[in-house]
């Protein structure tokens, strides 16, 4: 039988899946973090009233674009607005709507999901559901995330990369890293954004990714 646990606070979801969760599919739901984090160790506004998520996962290659995948098509009055933002962020209207970290110890991997559901976004350019006038159920919303996850987590890489593809909002526009620039072309089937830059090709793996010129989007 799957087991969510909720709490009111956490430090962090996927911390506290990590040193109490053991069986595929278990999970953690909190309404707030004291510690959240995201990639690259950052931290991770979680003011109450969010929706924070982690299960414990099969080990996948593709985890972050499986789940994006899955939080659209679980929010399908929505789909028009949202979009997805390679690697790992969930775009509403041009704003920040949440974020899936995805951590690997070797035996098997946990998924974190943050959403601002009913919370005041945390950031200038953050957005909540609760702005968009829907109003969206947790419980719901979760029951039919799950569903979709487990159908995407079978399906072919080349499918579901094309799916996660039609959702992303860099591919064919101008981005910029820390390093470089150019036009996104397409996403690889490792997960790799490949991008064209003035010297030629290359591939992405981890960088921090900003549309446009300048670094200030979401």
């Amino acid at each position: 039988m799957l087991v969510i646990h909720i709490l009111d606070k956490v430090n962090s979801t996927n911390q506290w899946a990590f040193d109490n969760l053991t069986r595929i599919n278990d999970s953690i739901l909190s309404f707030e973090q004291s510690e959240g984090r995201g990639r690259g160790n950052r931290a991770w506004i979680s003011p109450f009233g969010g929706l924070y998520f982690s299960f414990l996962s099969k080990r996948h290659q593709l985890l972050p674009f499986i789940t994006g995948v899955s939080i659209i098509q679980a929010l399908p009055d929505l789909a028009s607005e949202l979009r997805l933002k390679w690697p790992n962020d969930i775009i509403l209207s041009g704003k920040k709507l949440g974020g899936i970290l995805c951590q690997d110890d070797g035996n098997m991997a946990v998924i974190g999901i943050g959403l601002n559901f009913d919370n005041i976004p945390p950031l200038p350019n953050s957005i909540s559901l609760s702005d968009s006038n829907f109003k969206a159920d947790k419980t719901i919303f979760l029951n039919d995330f799950r569903t979709f996850f487990e159908s995407n987590f079978v399906i072919s890489n080349e499918d579901i990369i094309s799916k996660y593809s039609s959702y992303d909002c860099l591919i064919s526009n101008q981005i910029t890293w820390a390093s470089g620039s150019g036009v996104a072309k397409s996403i690889n089937p490792d997960g790799s954004l490949n991008v064209q830059t003035i010297d030629g090709t290359l591939n992405l793996y981890s960088e921090d990714v900003h549309l446009g010129e300048g670094v200030q989007d979401v």
